[in-house]
Formats: structure tokens, C-alpha cells, sequence
């Protein structure tokens, strides 16, 4: 006598069937993920070639294409080469260039607020300090409030 209850059942060889037609599809799809162009950004810095500050950005750079697997390409231009130094945050804003690297006290000229950012107030913060109240302080939210909604830039800082 059988179970109607069992026979509607499926079984565990049925199961582990589907499973591996799934498995299967999905394992042929994703070469067709990585098969895609990768994104390409220009990235200027304020910084001339031989400056320690654009070889930071470079480091930023290679960390930034490795971590994505290819996916990502940042291409990392000198001060100059498509703006001038002072201008980098305009032509991102503007999408000339797709990301910039600078000292946020370079756009002092736009509003005085700027200069709490990109160095430390006269006797005041060391860099750990700064970035601390950056991070933990709400110096973030100042930041996004001054070049958002004050300024009306389209950016957004990393500090």
C-alpha cells in the first residue's frame, strides 16, 4: 500500500539532478560577468608626477584595480593634465574627470570652511585627530553638508 503523501514527494536523487543542472548554468554564466569591459575612470590628482602626494594616489590606484579584479580601471593622471591643480574639484563636479585626489584646503577660495578640512586648524589636531573627528565626529556630515548642499557640487569627499 503506498502514501499518496510520498509519491508527491520528490526525490533525493531528483533533487541533487536539478541541483547540479543549476550548479552547472551557473558555473557556464559567469565567465560571461567577467567577459564584460571593465569601468574606466580618470582620476587627476593636484599633484605633479615626482610629488609623495600623487605617489600616494598611485598606491590608491593599484590598491583600487587590483581589489576589483580587473573590473575597475582608475587611471590616474598628474595635476594639469586635463585641469589645472585648482580646478579638480570643479571638473569632477562638472563630470570632466571622474575622480580627483587633493587637499580639500585647495578650495578655500569656494568657502573658508574648507580649510577645517584639508589641514589641521593652526595648534590644533594631528592627522590622527583630524581624521578621527572626520570619521567618528561628524566631521564627515559637515564635509558632505558643505560641498552638497551649501556648495551644490555633485561629489562625494573621501576624507
Amino acid at each position: 500500500m503506498s502514501n499518496s503523501h510520498e509519491s508527491a514527494r520528490p526525490s533525493r536523487r531528483a533533487f541533487m539532478a536539478t541541483a547540479a543542472v543549476a550548479a552547472g548554468a551557473t558555473a557556464l554564466a559567469a565567465p560571461a560577468v567577467h567577459a564584460q569591459a571593465p569601468i574606466k575612470l580618470k582620476f587627476q590628482s593636484t599633484w605633479p608626477n615626482k610629488d609623495i602626494f600623487h605617489e600616494f594616489a598611485g598606491d590608491f590606484v593599484r590598491y583600487v584595480n587590483s581589489m576589483s579584479g580587473g573590473r575597475v580601471e582608475l587611471e590616474l593622471l598628474a595635476a594639469g593634465a586635463v585641469v589645472p591643480a585648482f580646478q579638480v574639484l570643479d571638473a569632477v563636479s562638472a563630470g570632466i574627470i571622474d575622480a580627483g585626489h587633493g587637499v580639500s584646503a585647495y578650495w578655500y577660495g569656494k568657502n573658508k570652511a574648507f580649510s577645517l578640512f584639508g589641514t589641521a586648524p593652526a595648534f590644533g589636531w594631528d592627522a590622527d585627530e583630524l581624521l578621527g573627528w572626520v570619521r567618528y565626529g561628524g566631521g564627515q556630515q559637515l564635509y558632505d553638508e558643505l560641498t552638497q548642499q551649501i556648495l551644490k557640487l555633485n561629489v562625494v569627499g573621501m576624507l
